[in-house]
């Protein structure tokens, strides 16, 4: 009985979060109570952001409506592609470093990539667009929850489950960021996106690409089929671009067809201080590889 119970709670659950009156609050179909932690906490990084500096004099972020924002010379082209060529190095000498996956398509992850590579990645963030384009989005202090860096490899055969059409399900006020260090062009794996407009109609025309079993890889025969618009979105990038996108978004990673793709990849969350000082008071460049990419928190304080 109790198992019965729990699979018509878990049934009546899902309902709900797939629901409009939920995901266009939330973009996402997370559970209620990670939603409602999340949104709080956000208020209250951005109530202490506004009692320290004042009002955020910044128009509202372009990830809102449009899911990702391109940020050109982020960084230095050339340690961009410096960093790109001790990713070949590294290959190349078969590098404790290097983890190779077929699950995501033919991939290298690159392990502690701020140690492995530079610790001066994180000039990034310093850029005055980017540090000005987060602050949009979160309108508050936000912090960097775990750094990733992989190369993709063209692919010969089939799609992973990042190259179909899905979103993150992140919390709400969660963003990330692909720093470039290659071309990201049609030809060598740009990321498409999907807008506010056009991911809502979908979701309200029954998809959802939260599962790995209920996600495709051409969206024209559902959108057909629904009379709705398919129309991707991509940024042309160039080494030391940068682009920040709210993953709750529907995209999909796309597998170079030339050369290969070498990205960094940042995950940001809200926070009570800068992401200087919460780098600080984690250990460092240390603290956050000993974290490695981890699973949000239910309650954002706690990362």
């Amino acid at each position: 009985m109790p198992n019965v119970l729990s699979y018509f709670t878990n049934a009546v659950s899902e309902r709900i979060r797939r629901s409009p009156f939920y995901y266009e609050r939330y973009n996402n179909t997370c559970d209620f109570a990670l939603n409602r932690n999340y949104e709080r906490y956000a208020r209250e990084c951005k109530g202490a952001y506004e009692a320290e500096h004042g009002p955020l004099d910044l128009p509202p972020s372009p990830l809102f409506e449009n899911a990702a924002e391109l940020v050109r010379g982020a960084f230095p082209t050339e340690k961009a592609s410096s960093y790109s060529a001790k990713i070949t190095d590294l290959i190349e000498r078969k590098d404790a470093k290097v983890k190779f996956s077929e699950q995501e398509g033919r991939s290298a992850y690159i392990q502690t990539p701020l140690q492995t590579l530079g610790a001066d990645i994180l000039d990034v963030l310093r850029f005055p667009r980017v540090s000005q384009g987060l602050l949009a989005f979160f309108r508050s202090n936000f912090r960097i929850l775990w750094v990733t860096c992989f190369r993709s490899f063209p692919a010969q055969s089939g799609k992973a489950g990042s190259q179909l059409w899905h979103s993150d399900s992140f919390p709400p006020y969660t963003c990330k960021m692909f720093l470039h260090l290659t071309p990201a062009t049609a030809e060598t794996g740009a990321t498409q996106f999907m807008n506010r407009q056009d991911t809502m109609a979908y979701r309200r025309a029954g998809y959802f690409g939260q599962y790995q079993g209920e996600r495709f890889a051409d969206m024209q025969d559902f959108a057909r089929a629904h009379n709705l618009p398919y129309r991707p979105l991509f940024h042309s990038a160039s080494p030391g671009d940068a682009t920040i996108f709210d993953m709750n978004f529907f995209h999909r990673a796309v597998a170079p067809t030339a050369s290969f793709l070498d990205v960094l990849q940042f995950c940001f969350v809200p926070s009570m201080t800068s992401w200087e000082e919460q780098l600080r008071r984690d250990g460092g460049i240390e603290g956050l590889s000993a974290r490695g990419v981890s699973k949000l928190p239910r309650d954002p304080r706690q990362t």
